[in-house]
């Protein structure tokens, strides 16, 4: 009895939490391999580059789920990207977790996430991508509704590429999956003082995987932190059968000014196909097709893209890609109205 009472005791202190049934899963991925592009500067000299996330971007993770009881769950995600070819980390900020880092609560009902997240702009794009979001340095969805914008949209507040943007920090998402239907929504507050607007972004999404069937569709508002407003949405489906998914989609971003004097527009249509050729072959080819209009210019970019893979197992493979870029107007780059690439290289995740 003299030692029963002090382990119920011991027991009566601990948190209920310490009961629970609790998973902590370490993963991520690694790529590297060679890049060769035509025509890099105004010369029309060639590049050779050893690639870092060619083909998927590099991380390192760190995600948890918790069961609190009656259904109610906790889970985290920590996330950071990294370098192949230095491993350093892959960002100017020196951000650890540059990628994720958020906590959330769940059930029957879905999941309330808060903290640095994935953006509901990109999470649609990523379900009606043909790449999903493989090959994001070169596919002009790896951002929002855009591709790389001039020097002057920037400035205004287009960013370096566009829309809806990667990710949000102070992010307050909400996730549920009923069936076939997934819907979001998502809050993620500016934090300024004096105008709680400014800075602010918010965002409504509903995605559909029925059978062969795929559709998805996002809306965003965003303040800049001047702020200025910016509109972006993506609408796109698809459809799948045996070994052959086909998506489409078309994705626009409009950018306000500064005095009033004009709006920045972005379109981006795209569609392709990817076909499972064998157990370890797969094949992926698309287009990608982006509109800009400036106050004063305007400019287009078609990329053509075809890509394989060979698989060795579920977690490591081969693969291969070559690009065409066709520019206009104020999307040219270096002089170029054309780009040649081709990349090859090794992808192992765990």
């Amino acid at each position: 009895m003299n030692k029963f009472l002090p382990t119920l005791a011991v027991a009566w202190m601990l948190p209920a939490a310490a009961f629970a049934q609790s998973t902590v899963s370490i993963y991520g991925a690694i790529d590297a391999g060679l890049r060769y592009q035509t025509n890099v500067d105004a010369a029309g000299n060639g590049q050779l580059t050893m690639g870092s996330g060619n083909s998927f971007s590099n991380r390192l993770g760190f995600r948890g789920e918790e069961d609190l009881g009656n259904g109610l769950k906790a889970r985290f995600r920590l996330e950071s990207g990294f370098s192949s070819k230095s491993g350093a980390l892959d960002n100017t900020n020196n951000v650890l977790f540059n990628r994720t880092a958020s906590v959330g609560l769940g059930g029957k009902w879905g999941y309330i996430d808060l903290g640095r997240q994935y953006t509901i702009g990109f999470r649609t794009e990523l379900f009606l991508d043909p790449y999903d979001h493989h090959y994001t340095g070169i596919v002009p969805l790896s951002s929002g509704a855009g591709t790389t914008l001039p020097a002057a949209a920037r400035t205004a507040g287009l960013g370096a590429s566009s829309s809806s943007g990667t990710r949000f920090n102070n992010d307050i998402q909400y996730t549920g999956t009923f069936g076939p239907w997934t819907l979001r929504a998502e809050h993620a507050p500016g934090e300024n003082a004096e105008d709680r607007s400014r800075g602010t972004a918010q965002a409504l999404g509903v995605l559909y995987a029925g059978g062969p069937v795929l559709a998805g569709g996002a809306y965003t508002y965003k303040q800049t932190t001047a702020g200025l407003g910016n509109r972006a949405w993506i609408v796109g489906g698809g459809y799948k059968a045996k070994d052959l998914t086909v998506k489409a989609g078309v994705s626009r971003e409009r950018q306000e000014t500064a005095g009033g004097a004009g709006i920045y527009q972005n379109r981006t249509v795209f569609g392709g196909a990817s076909y499972q050729v064998n157990g370890p072959v797969a094949l992926t080819a698309a287009v990608y097709r982006s509109d800009y209009d400036g106050l004063v210019d305007g400019g287009s970019r078609t990329l053509y893209l075809l890509g394989g893979v060979y698989a060795f197992s579920k977690r490591s493979n081969i693969y291969a890609e070559l690009d065409l870029n066709r520019y206009s107007g104020a999307l040219v780059p270096s002089k170029q109205t054309s780009q040649r690439g081709v990349s090859l290289g090794l992808m192992h995740t765990f």
